[in-house]
């Protein structure tokens, strides 16, 4: 019995030194300098390392580039190529000063083969010049909570004081993907663009070679300068989840961006505990035609979990007290929080169902409105009755003094001319 127990004992201790390593080899590995996988529906972090550390980011500057281009629209829209636009140097598609493409095809070649040219353009068809439109990226930057972020140049050419991080290209990236047209144009292989002068078109190619070599790979990004090494935000989509991946200053870019994405996918799955439009409560309506407002979610309450973390999954909801009519469909009137095992992990607006308008007054309801209404449209017309007649008056007197004066200044010549006609 000793014997087997001993046995029994060493089987389970080898069982257990087994197992250490496998769940250890559940984790990427990666090798950039700053890594990081993101949830792209809640923003949730998978997985990171030195995801917030300052490093310069090379041409996925561009990203935010293309934001401000497609939150601006009109992409169809004419772009004369100025001379500072064709002179910018390294990557380009060759434009020439004065040629003119819309702002949708300099989209493709900025994004594409990452064109430095193109974005140049971009930037002054946007703003006027380079200056202000790298003045709005970072405001822009701001309004996304990128804390780690500080714009030069709407390309990312090395610049002092020109970097982002890991964890601030993954928010970017999830705020791009959510432009349908942004998130085309990323996901797209190939583009062909006019080249004007020559005998063939402009070939497109896209630098991200994630495109073909990942199943679900829907973009983002590339990057490289000698200073910022290779960069690239990876993003895929297998089902209802949408991962992104982000390696900065690596020298195997790809492996990491599939070593993390086959972590993600494999690990965790999509939870859904409620829907867009689901209505999560009231608010009082100061004010309103209706005295209360129902509050609903934005969008779906979804996030990436493992199985073994959904069970606890737990929300709840915070809305104002109250509000103040008008109120339009969409207005922000409190927060849904998701938490795992206690920890804020994802929030969701709540916003208003419907709209509310305001309240008539009780003058404008009654009859005593009514009639207090008339009452003041006559007065409106027998004051402006009365302007009429002052001007009218003051018209009048200043008239009759002019033509007096006149009266004076020629009955002596006239009554002098008689005289002298009498004499001869």
């Amino acid at each position: 019995m000793k014997l087997i127990r001993s046995f029994s004992s060493l089987f389970i201790i080898v069982m257990l030194l087994q197992a250490t390593p496998i769940s250890a080899a559940t984790y990427p590995e990666t090798n950039g300098k700053a890594v990081i996988l993101m949830d792209a529906y809640s923003g949730r972090v998978l997985y990171e390392r030195n995801s917030h550390e300052q490093l310069p980011p090379a041409s996925l500057t561009k990203i935010m580039t293309a934001l401000l281009v497609a939150e601006n629209g009109d992409l169809e829209q004419p772009v004369t190529a100025s001379e500072h636009a064709a002179a910018t140097p390294e990557s380009s598609i060759y434009l020439e000063p004065g040629e003119v493409l819309s702002r949708m095809e300099l989209l493709y070649a900025a994004m594409l083969p990452s064109a430095n040219d193109a974005c140049t353009a971009l930037a002054e068809s946007i703003a006027g010049d380079e200056d202000s439109f790298v003045a709005q990226m970072n405001k822009r930057a701001a309004e996304l909570g990128l804390k780690d972020t500080h714009f030069l140049n709407p390309h990312g050419l090395e610049a002092e004081g020109h970097y982002s991080s890991a964890y601030d290209l993954a928010l970017l990236s999830k705020e791009a993907l959510s432009h349908q047209v942004l998130a085309q144009i990323m996901a797209t292989e190939k583009k062909v663009i006019p080249w004007a002068g020559k005998d063939e078109d402009r070939i497109l190619l896209n630098h991200n070679r994630l495109l073909y070599n990942y199943d679900g790979a829907i973009g983002v990004k590339t990057g490289y300068t000698r200073q910022a090494g290779n960069c690239v935000v990876g993003a895929a989509q297998r089902g209802d989840m949408v991962l992104i991946a982000v390696t900065m200053n690596s020298p195997t870019v790809y492996n990491d961006l599939q070593q993390m994405l086959d972590y993600g996918f494999e690990q965790y799955k999509m939870v859904t505990l409620g829907k867009t439009g689901e209505v999560s409560g009231t608010v009082d309506v100061k004010q309103g035609v209706a005295a209360k407002v129902k509050a609903t979610l934005a969008r779906n309450l979804s996030i990436a979990a493992t199985d073994e973390e959904i069970p606890h999954l737990a929300y709840s909801f915070t809305l104002k007290p109250n509000a103040t009519a008008p109120i339009e469909p969409g207005e922000v009137l409190g927060t849904c929080r998701l938490y795992l095992k206690g920890e804020q992990i994802g929030s969701v607006d709540m916003v208003a169902g419907g709209k509310i308008g305001v309240k008539p007054s009780l003058m404008e309801t009654s009859g005593l409105g009514r009639l207090a209404t008339a009452v003041l449209s006559k007065w409106r017309v027998l004051c402006f009755g009365l302007m009429l007649s002052l001007v009218f008056y003051l018209c009048r007197r200043k008239l009759e003094e002019a033509l007096k004066q006149i009266i004076l200044f020629v009955l002596p010549a006239r009554i002098k001319e008689q005289h002298r006609n009498h004499r001869f």
